[in-house]
């Protein structure tokens, strides 16, 4: 397998990668500000869509799975590209004088349901190139590289244009680059390298699941570790925003730090890779991890106004950022080809892909309420004790328990 091959592979993570800021961050408050919708509609109607979303990943990737012996990958997703780009269509450009709920809800569902459909045969595909452990990381890691150029254009897009984030015209420039590089993107994936396709046989999602846990229980020994892990990551990238802007008080500076935070991750990626060619994916994840714990914790020492010191931090917990994506995928990819030779690949990486939504579903869930009950608690106390009860809970929520967390996972995958 040449670089090339991985390049064509890694370019549609580029596109991808451009969906998660604008349905994430920027959207919902696009719709509170320039709807008639409310936040508490807004919020409602994306938080049940996203809630279907998490468990739709097992059963797309089961669905893929039985497709596959007649319907290949890449057709899959040429069938889900048409929806997708609707979706996205009608979630950038909607009509916002007769934005309704249901529609929000509606086209939010479909979009996410389109982006799973594309995403998880996607995944798939990495474990069905080659059988060479260092190729599926050279897969992986070029679909995070890419990925994370996604990100940086999106992040420097209002800048490089002029236009902001709750503008239509924003939306009108991001939906024609994003339509181009999504469509170059899944043609570099026509006739891509595949290995022979193993015979296929109809059995239901949960008895598959079922044989697997019975007969190859080693492929789900990675998951605690993974879902800790992302969980870990969840948690800061939930609370970013509010962090710089509340406990640093640096929000005019949120756009550098997050850029510096991907450059740092993108320029890193080509170290990882040699260090996991030459010492094994496993320790190079665990070392990443461990990397991320160490540099998290200068956020302790970081006050009111620190732009330089949280820059720092930016930059070397950003050196974990490219690897802690890539890796994992790279194992799975080892994982699931030891233990399956594509008879439930697609089903696998939907358990994953289920696994980190809902990672990103629990951060929420768990960290605005958790700090809106800081904000509120203790009413009758000093302004200067309730400040800080609400500083020390973003705090902890932001780094203290991710690292946390980050151990606990480090742990249990060096038991493994």
């Amino acid at each position: 397998m040449t670089q090339f091959t991985a390049l064509r592979y890694g370019w549609l993570g580029f596109a991808l990668a451009m969906l998660g800021i604008p349905l994430y961050i920027y959207l919902p408050t696009y719709y509170a500000q320039q709807s008639s919708l409310s936040l508490t509609a807004v919020g409602s109607a994306l938080l049940i869509a996203r809630t279907f979303d998490v468990i739709t990943d097992p059963l797309i990737g089961w669905w893929s799975d039985r497709l596959h012996a007649f319907f290949s990958r890449t057709k899959q997703m040429f069938v889900a590209s048409g929806i997708l780009i609707l979706g996205v269509y009608q979630l950038w450009l909607p009509d916002l004088t007769t934005l309704s709920w249901w529609q929000l809800f509606f086209w939010s569902f479909i979009t996410y349901l389109a982006w799973t459909s594309i995403s998880i045969p996607y995944l798939a595909m990495s474990a069905e190139v080659s059988r060479d452990d260092h190729h599926k990381t050279l897969l992986a890691s070029f679909r995070e590289g890419f990925a994370i150029i996604g990100v940086l254009v999106v992040l420097s897009l209002p800048l490089m244009s002029g236009l902001a984030a709750n503008q239509a015209d924003f939306y009108e420039l991001l939906f024609g680059l994003f339509a181009a590089v999504f469509i170059s993107g899944l043609v570099l994936l026509i006739k891509l390298p595949s290995l022979p396709l193993q015979k296929q046989t109809f059995t239901a999602p949960w008895v598959l699941i079922k044989q697997l846990w019975q007969q190859q229980r080693q492929v789900f020994q990675i998951m605690p570790s993974y879902f800790l892990n992302n969980f870990a990551n969840a948690l800061p990238a939930t609370l970013f925003l509010i962090f710089v802007s509340d406990y640093l008080q640096l929000e005019e500076q949120t756009g550098e730090f997050l850029f510096i935070y991907f450059v740092a991750g993108l320029l890193s990626l080509p170290i990882w890779i040699q260090l996991a060619k030459r010492f094994g994916k496993q320790p190079t994840w665990q070392a990443s991890m461990l990397l991320a714990s160490i540099s998290f914790i200068g956020v302790f020492f970081l006050e009111a106004g620190d732009a330089t010191g949280f820059m720092v931090v930016s930059i070397l917990t950003g050196l974990s950022l490219g690897i802690d994506v890539a890796m994992p995928a790279s194992i799975q990819a080892d994982l699931t080809q030891k233990v399956t030779d594509q008879q439930s690949t697609g089903l696998l990486f939907g358990l994953w892909g289920m696994l980190t939504k809902l990672a990103l579903a629990l951060a929420v869930g768990i960290a605005f309420p958790v700090l809106e009950w800081s904000q509120t608690v203790n009413l009758e106390s000093t302004m200067a004790t309730h400040l800080n009860l609400a500083d020390t809970t973003l705090l902890m929520l932001y780094a203290g328990l991710p690292i946390l967390l980050k151990l606990w996972s480090w742990f249990l995958l060096k038991r493994l």
